[in-house]
């Protein structure tokens, strides 16, 4: 039987598959969207914990000590063997490797008395595949730091470039390898070398005047410095290689890359035009080619190349990223340049909020997540959604960090795709900031086998870093425009418990009152054990119906001298520490009577209100 309320309103979320937008008002943002989400993923449709972090051991040695202790400059991945992380701290150059057997990667000095410069902030890397006519086949790791003749690594020895004529001249730039040429990128200028299979290999720069010689290609020079450089992507071809894109942070630019070596040498100028103006990329490592498409971190967001086409005519052409606003606003413009980014487990990934350090560099806070799998079957697929801001904080020996993101480094390790980051633990003391050591982390991928609630070392070492996640609602008029109502309590469902003790914290807000004000605390504890079935009873991951919210505070709002469980709209923020996912949130309202015009006070002295820093939750006191 129904329960016939007359008066009760009923207004929430379910399904939030349009992921977060902070780009529109709380007011007028889908009702399948929120207005923030951290350590949130939405693939399936439910806002849920986001897959977790787990910290890479790395085997005891002098290297791996110096590394650690190091600043740390950039890194790449080398398809060599079984799959090699090859970064440069201090100058140095390092490979890390992951074991045969156990869970200890081992970490290798390679410098081999090839030292790079121990102040850049980032260096530069790509893979070329090298092949002299009639020889075999061979990788090499190209690394550039702008000032230092190149790092060559073959994944046995290292050299310098200018060990070897006419080999692979100093760049300042990021570099690309395609349709057979190792493209290397020196301010505005930009050069090719020679082709894959000919008679000098991919390492050798002699077919076309090069960079020392004034003859190179070069973007305009109101478009500034090359930022960077990618190969699309393009269907039914021999290579599977398109256009060359090559791009500033004020222009794009679309190459047409000669394929003849017979004109080759007679080439002046490649077909170059212009794809996008005003805004471009601002970091090599952070643009990233998506399927057809390629993605980058723009001066005011993120842009799509395909995107930005299509909408040249049109009368403004924007970034694609507005619903990240909230998170994008702190980022240093300086420190853009330094962005990371890739595509893995179908996200595109981004570090955002930049925070330098004099000694150790620039490192992110968290990461910008934007999936492109949200929901996909025979019957459709929903469109791409942020996730919205992933952080990575854990507490060690009563210690709290926030692990800081130096950079992202996608490739595959014994045949699987792997995602790992280079990160800076970060602590507050005395009131100033200490940094620790770089360490390694991997994420893992979404609903994998592993442990799904923790942030931990992956010999589970470290405890109590289960995931706390948050969502903002809509801001809910219960489809009663300008009606006032009285906020009585809401309804929880959740179900995926798992891991043991789930905690939840419930806030609240009337109308546009800037702070929260907190609700309620309360915890459920589920029991589930992993989905091996080794085990003669498995735990299974439980649900919670209708946990029910009580009466929130009837204080007086500060400034409109109200109740703050009175208003005309209403949003409320859930959290929650552990694994979980959010079914149904019902924020249940009361029709109310209001004052009559003529007794409306229209206050004119002076009100301020103050919120805390870091949780938004209210402070405030009349004034």
């Amino acid at each position: 039987m129904a329960i016939v309320d007359k008066g009760r309103l009923v207004d929430g979320i379910t399904a939030l598959d349009g992921g977060m937008d902070s780009g529109r008002s709380p007011s007028t943002i889908a009702p399948n969207q929120c207005a923030y989400a951290g350590n949130v993923a939405f693939r399936g449709g439910f806002a849920k914990t986001r897959p977790a972090f787990q910290k890479v051991n790395i085997t005891s040695s002098s290297a791996a000590t110096t590394f650690e202790g190091d600043k740390f400059q950039g890194c790449g991945y080398f398809d060599y063997s079984d799959g090699q992380i090859v970064a440069v701290a201090g100058g140095n150059t390092y490979k890390f490797e992951p074991p045969s057997s156990g869970s200890s990667w081992s970490c290798t000095d390679i410098t081999d008395s090839n030292a790079l410069s121990t102040t850049k902030d980032r260096v530069h890397m790509v893979q070329a595949e090298n092949k002299v006519s009639s020889g075999s086949s061979t990788s090499h790791l190209i690394i550039q730091d702008g000032t230092s003749s190149p790092f060559i690594w073959d994944g046995s020895a290292s050299s310098y470039a200018s060990d070897v004529t006419d080999s692979v001249p100093t760049g300042t730039g990021p570099m690309a390898f395609g349709h057979g040429r190792l493209w290397v990128a020196k301010g505005r200028s930009y050069v090719a070398g020679d082709i894959y299979g000919g008679s000098n290999g991919t390492l050798k720069f002699t077919e076309n005047t090069y960079l020392a010689g004034g003859g190179a290609f070069s973007v305009p020079v109101s478009a500034g410095n090359i930022t960077a450089m990618k190969f699309a992507a393009a269907p039914n071809t021999a290579l599977g290689q398109g256009e060359l894109i090559v791009a500033t942070d004020d222009a794009v630019f679309t190459v047409s890359v000669p394929l003849d070596r017979s004109t080759w040498g007679a080439t002046t100028d490649p077909v170059q035009r212009v794809a996008l103006i005003n805004n471009g990329a601002m970091s090599h490592h952070s643009t990233e080619l998506v399927n057809g498409d390629i993605f980058m971190r723009s001066r005011d967001g993120i842009r799509s190349v395909i995107q930005a086409v299509r909408d040249f005519t049109q009368l403004g052409n924007t970034p694609i990223s507005s619903e990240m606003n909230r998170v994008f606003k702190y980022d240093e413009a300086q420190y853009l340049q330094h962005s990371s980014g890739v595509l893995f487990d179908n996200r595109y990934l981004l570090t955002s909020q930049s925070e330098n350090d004099d000694t150790s560099g620039v490192a992110y806070v968290g990461l910008v997540a934007l999936d492109f799998n949200q929901i996909s079957s025979m019957k459709g697929k929903a469109p791409p959604a942020y996730d919205g801001f992933w952080k990575l904080d854990i507490t060690r020996s009563s210690v709290d960090y926030d692990m800081q993101f130096y950079q992202l480094v996608k490739g595959r390790f014994n045949g699987v795709e792997r995602c790992f980051a280079f990160v800076r633990p970060k602590y507050l003391s005395g009131g100033s900031a200490t940094y620790g050591d770089t360490e390694l982390w991997e994420l893992t991928v979404d609903d994998g086998t592993v442990v799904e609630d923790i942030d931990v070392a992956s010999d589970l070492t470290e405890t109590g870093n289960k995931i706390t996640s948050e969502i903002e609602t809509p801001s809910f008029d219960f489809n009663q425009i300008g009606a006032a109502k009285i906020l009585e309590s809401a309804d929880l469902w959740v179900d995926e418990l798992s891991g043991g003790t789930v905690t939840f914290h419930a806030d609240f807000h009337p109308d546009q009152y800037p702070c929260w004000m907190s609700w309620q605390d309360w915890s459920v504890t589920a029991e589930s054990s992993s989905s091996n079935c080794n085990d003669l009873v498995e735990y299974q991951k439980q649900y919670r119906p209708r946990m029910r919210l009580g009466t929130p505070s009837s204080a007086e709002e500060p400034a409109v001298g109200k109740p703050f469980n009175y208003g005309w709209e209403f949003a409320a923020r859930l959290k929650w520490t552990g694994h979980a996912r959010v079914k149904l949130f019902r924020l249940n309202a009361r029709e109310t009577q209001e004052e009559p015009y003529a007794d409306v006070n229209m206050d004119s002295s002076s009100k301020a209100v103050a919120c805390d820093c870091l949780s938004g939750s209210s402070s405030a006191t009349n004034q």
